[in-house]
């Protein structure tokens, strides 16, 4: 029988109706799709430009300058096409990723992530403020921890009214931001002693790439169609170069920021002793006022991009069970804003660090799979409704090819841990942990497609067809 596709978008509310964003996890109405290729870019450049970006420099310190330029831009390279697929995939069907998921892995498989990237959001939105509260302190001491809050609460704020305002708060700041940065950088060439940065040791070229990846491009990727979502609809008549722009701004503005940040955060510690150039300003009298400023902003710009996800995961768990409030999507940003805060305050944050760690080696391999799935299956030419059936029973939590895809989630993850299997020289030379996903993505595309010849039924489409 022939699909007949629905338009749920077309009942969706605007998002400036109530200068609250209130969309949810719905998809995006065709009207508040105007994004275009240069915000796509600056949005992901700054979300890149974390105060704690430089901090790469610091982690790959010894293998020099032009080698570390090397590893970004074979790590860019290596990570583009997941990269640029994912992107694509927010403007083929403006919904989020964890929504997306529901047809690869199952309801319930991505229910239970949707979770588990929530808790990953909201602590890398507590790392940051922590290291911003540590930074301000240093410059401005005595306010303690009244400086966490301050951040807090100017984050919680931006998020609260959604991409609308987000937009604006990048477009407006990209400036300054720079500006603030580049006072830092004159500081510190003109007042401490040029020393070009060299090699100092082997350079382990495999796990310095897998780090840069896991450290940048393939952490965010999963996050592009969040925004891309906002983006023009593709047509039959865009051009091609204005199709490319919209592929490649995302990946080029993540690894834009890293490469620029990370090669400052080089210098610095060659310079100075220290990574982390934003503390400049404490011997600076009235620069260090300035500087800090753009310490503020560059924390905003990152945990923007970490809350704001974040809110839309925890509200994809919460779709589950039914429709939420309208005003539900910026009661979650309050409270799970407020929570991540909490964190950086109490410290927290320093004995869970690891475990973020281990829910981040989740990224490479579900990436991977998603993007296979999402192609193979062809689901942009489905029925937005699709996504969002209702479960009845149990068993449908877990539709095929959900229980397939799980497992080879967990045998990616497995998959990457065993990397000390292989020889050293083997491993020195390719990043493994990208390797290891790709080989999961791989076995799971060869399984997909032994089932469909055995006649496994493919979509969870077929219940309605």
């Amino acid at each position: 029988m022939t699909t007949v596709r629905t338009d749920p978008v077309s009942s969706t509310p605007a998002l400036d109706i109530h200068h609250v964003e209130t969309l949810g996890v719905a998809p995006v109405p065709d009207r508040d799709r105007c994004m275009r290729p240069g915000m796509l870019f600056l949005i992901w450049a700054l979300a890149s430009a974390s105060a704690t970006t430089p901090v790469i420099g610091l982690l790959l310190h010894g293998i020099g300058l032009w080698n570390f330029a090397l590893i970004v831009l074979f790590a860019t390279l290596i990570g583009l096409v997941p990269a640029m697929l994912l992107s694509h995939m927010g403007r083929q069907v403006p919904i989020i990723s964890m929504v997306m998921a529901r047809r690869t892995f199952g309801m319930g498989g991505a229910t239970f992530l949707a979770i588990l990237y929530t808790i990953v959001g909201a602590g890398w939105f507590g790392l940051n403020t922590d290291v911003g509260g540590k930074i301000l302190d240093t410059l401005f001491p005595d306010l303690g921890m009244l400086w966490y809050i301050v951040l807090g609460v100017l984050q919680i704020t931006l998020v609260f009214f959604g991409m609308e305002v987000l937009e604006k708060f990048y477009k407006y700041t990209a400036l300054l931001f720079l500006l603030c940065y580049a006072v830092l950088a004159y500081y510190l060439f003109t007042q401490h002693a040029f020393v070009l940065p060299v090699t100092t040791r082997t350079v382990d070229w495999g796990k310095d790439i897998d780090l840069v990846l896991s450290f940048s491009l393939l952490a965010w990727s999963y996050d592009f169609p969040t925004v891309t979502r906002f983006c023009v609809p593709p047509t039959a008549q865009e051009k091609a170069s204005d199709r490319v722009l919209y592929l490649l701004a995302p990946a080029i503005g993540v690894m834009s920021a890293v490469l620029f940040m990370g090669l400052l955060g080089l210098v610095a510690l060659q310079m100075t002793g220290d990574w982390n150039i934003a503390l400049l300003g404490k011997n600076l009298p009235f620069w260090g006022e300035i500087s800090a400023i753009g310490v503020i902003l560059a924390i905003a710009h990152t945990n923007a991009m970490n809350l704001y996800p974040a809110v839309t995961k925890l509200l994809a768990v919460i779709n589950v069970t039914g429709k939420p409030h309208r005003f539900m999507q910026p009661a979650i940003v309050v409270l799970l804003g407020v929570f991540s805060t909490l964190l950086a305050v109490a410290g927290i944050l320093e004995f869970i660090e690891g475990f973020l760690s281990i829910l981040g080696s989740l990224l490479f391999p579900f990436s991977f799979i998603l993007v296979i799935d999402w192609y193979h299956g062809k689901y942009y030419s489905d029925a937005v409704s699709l996504f969002y059936l209702r479960v009845h029973i149990w068993t449908d939590y877990f539709l095929w090819p959900a229980p397939w895809a799980i497992s080879m989630l967990i045998f990616g993850v497995v998959l990457a841990q065993l990397g000390f299997l292989m020889g050293p020289e083997i491993i020195h030379l390719i990043p493994w942990q990208i390797c290891s996903a790709a080989i999961t993505g791989g076995i799971y595309y060869m399984g997909i497609r032994f089932m469909e010849q055995r006649g496994q039924p493919r979509k969870i489409a077929g219940l309605v067809r």
